[in-house]
């Protein structure tokens, strides 16, 4: 096998995307991802999410949100975002469709959030969120008798808080279907790039194959990701090649050619760009890393865990850190604990009493 032949098959096993959309008839998911990096992308549904552990960076668009253990986010349907740590971050996630709020409340297809960042707080509103959140992911894992109705139910109550959290607005009938539009192009033609990022790419080729106009189709692309064309393909094409790296032991130049780039030292100088090391460095620094470090670096971009295990993150990744310490209206220190499985969800009032 060649050594360009491995690195085809090493990056197609490693395209595992970070954004689970399949929803079997329930228009939502729950999980919970060891992630470092996730590449600007977009994806049709809501997604709010909550920072068990470390520290992450949220690019959208003219703005970077940086968050820590409690924040949440949220990311409108069809909005850009790219996500990064320093170092593996503990993220739980939903991701639900518009649909499954469309029989009741069919006016959450033109609802777009304004802020997308709520900061870990001891106000009530934040403790109700965190509480239908963590009570959530525990249902949804520990999957006992009727569990689906009670996920239904806090689903609905995370985002009747978040309505009642975060400023937003309706956009007009034409708004929504144009977002619609752009974004389902968009997304097809960062799929395509993300599966040939290998090759020789060309904004013009991908223009033509895609019936539009090479000027329409730069513009769109900024606009959407916030970014150039070459950027873009830039971060993959480094993240691939730090994957290479740590989850191999092939030759810069082999990682060079395979991650589609022209020549070594336009691969150095655009690695060192992404992550302040030249590829060389980067492999090094990871060899003399203690074990339990390379572990998680060899996870590489993310990696998301089984039922069981997040279920046993859910219940002691906040023991070891004691809850969140956060300041309540008087000043002082307070402290935020989600329930575990001894806690089983029972009554709405329970589900509030998390301090």
């Amino acid at each position: 096998m060649t050594n360009l032949l491995y690195c085809a098959i090493i990056i197609h096993m490693m395209k595992r995307e970070y954004e689970i959309i399949s929803h079997e008839e329930t228009n939502f998911k729950v999980f919970v991802v060891n992630l470092l990096y996730r590449a600007p992308h977009i994806h049709k549904d809501f997604e709010l999410g909550l920072v068990l552990d470390g520290n992450i960076s949220i690019l959208l668009p003219g703005q970077t949100l940086l968050l820590q253990p409690g924040d949440f986010w949220l990311i409108n349907p069809f909005q850009s975002h790219e996500i990064k740590a320093d170092k593996p971050a503990l993220l739980l996630s939903l991701q639900v469709s518009s649909a499954f709020f469309a029989p009741y409340y069919p006016e959450i297809d033109h609802l777009e959030f304004i802020s997308c960042v709520l900061s870990a707080s001891a106000d009530p509103q934040y403790r109700t969120l965190f509480s239908d959140m963590t009570a959530l992911a525990l249902t949804y894992f520990q999957k006992d008798a009727y569990f689906a109705l009670r996920c239904a139910s806090l689903v609905n109550a995370c985002f009747f808080s978040l309505l009642q959290l975060l400023p937003h607005h309706f956009i007009s009938h034409q708004e929504s279907q144009l977002l619609h539009e752009n974004a389902r192009r968009t997304r097809s033609i960062s799929q395509y790039i993300e599966q040939h990022a290998g090759e020789k790419l060309l904004l013009s080729d991908i223009a033509a194959r895609e019936n539009l106009s090479l000027y329409y189709l730069s513009h769109l692309f900024k606009e959407t990701f916030g970014m150039p064309f070459q950027t873009y393909l830039l971060k993959i094409r480094c993240e691939n090649a730090r994957r290479l790296l740590l989850l191999t032991d092939l030759s810069l130049l082999d990682i060079c050619i395979s991650c589609g780039f022209s020549d070594p030292k336009y691969f150095n100088k655009g690695f060192r760009q992404q992550y302040q090391l030249s590829p060389k460095e980067y492999r090094q620094q990871f060899q003399h890393e203690k074990l339990p470090q390379q572990q998680k670096s060899m996870l590489t971009t993310q990696e998301f865990l089984s039922e069981s295990a997040s279920l046993i993150v859910l219940e002691n990744a906040y023991r070891k850190s004691s809850g969140y310490k956060l300041r309540n209206a008087k000043g002082e220190e307070d402290t935020v604990r989600p329930q575990t499985s001894a806690e089983k969800p029972g009554s709405r009032d329970n589900d509030h009493d998390i301090s």
